[in-house]
């Protein structure tokens, strides 16, 4: 398989991979960016690549090196080699190490969602979630404390973002992630009888006084305003995770989220 050698920041394929930065090029392309080694590698196990670009002078370690030469050795994904100037132009972080792969979106349907019969189903529900790096964490923490889906709701950011792949460290690849209207995601738990949790500051039961037993849901709110309307009218049940009399009367949603889920886990092993 032959490999190209791309020096000029000018050339069209630098140009498009550029693109790729932008919600609306990812959409009508159907492609994705994973850059850095763990979340590329992730992304090869998982689902694959089309193509990956790379930079020796940028590897940050030989394990860099081992996995282009099994890539190079594999010859199933083309492979580029850019200059360091065309390497930093179509990077998205500081301090690059030198990996870069274009991936193909997957289809992010409630219906795709399979929950497990053996035991009682858990899922996230992130709403409104504005920053990039935050739906990252979420998923990351979803993730590592064994919901079986996340569901993004009134969604603000595409999980496509390259800041959202790179917080959550490869996590939406290993992953269950739907994209839908609150409307649909209510049916949708409806259907499969998941009870619906909300995190609020107004709620009187603490958290470790809710029944986790049953399929649940953790409902978790947008950074500045917490849930809204949509969902406030509908939950099942509100609860509070009690704090301190600190000077902050509320935390960062993925903080609040991984204590929810760790307290169902809990729960759950009593």
């Amino acid at each position: 398989m032959t490999e190209e050698f791309i020096q000029s920041r000018q050339n069209p394929r630098v140009k498009n991979l550029i693109k790729l930065q932008e919600r609306s090029a990812r959409k009508k392309l159907g492609l994705f960016v994973a850059e850095g080694l763990r979340e590329l590698s992730r992304c090869i196990e998982k689902i694959g690549a089309e193509e990956i670009y790379f930079c020796p002078e940028f590897f940050k370690s030989p394990e860099h090196s081992k996995f282009i030469e099994n890539i190079r050795q594999q010859k199933q994904i083309p492979l580029c080699r850019l200059s360091e100037g065309a390497f930093e132009k179509i990077s998205n972080r500081q301090g690059c190490d030198g990996l870069i792969g274009i991936a193909k979106q997957w289809d992010c349907s409630l219906a795709n969602i399979k929950l497990p019969t053996e035991k009682a189903p858990l899922i996230l529900i992130v709403d409104s979630i504005e920053k990039s790096g935050n739906l990252g964490a979420l998923i990351r923490t979803a993730d590592s404390l064994g919901a079986d889906a996340v569901i993004v709701t009134n969604a603000v950011c595409d999980i496509f973002n390259p800041s959202v792949i790179r917080a959550s460290q490869g996590g939406v690849f290993s992953s269950q992630i739907a994209v839908a209207s609150v409307d649909e995601c209510v049916s949708w738990l409806k259907e499969h009888n998941i009870k619906t949790f909300g995190a609020h500051l107004k709620a009187t039961k603490n958290l470790w006084d809710a029944d986790f037993s049953e399929p649940t849901a953790i409902v978790m709110g947008s950074e500045k305003d917490g849930l809204g309307d949509d969902w406030n009218n509908i939950l099942d049940e509100l609860v509070i995770i009690p704090m301190s009399d600190g000077l902050s009367d509320s935390m960062n949603v993925n903080v609040a989220a991984a204590i929810c889920l760790y307290e169902v886990r809990r729960s759950r092993c009593k």
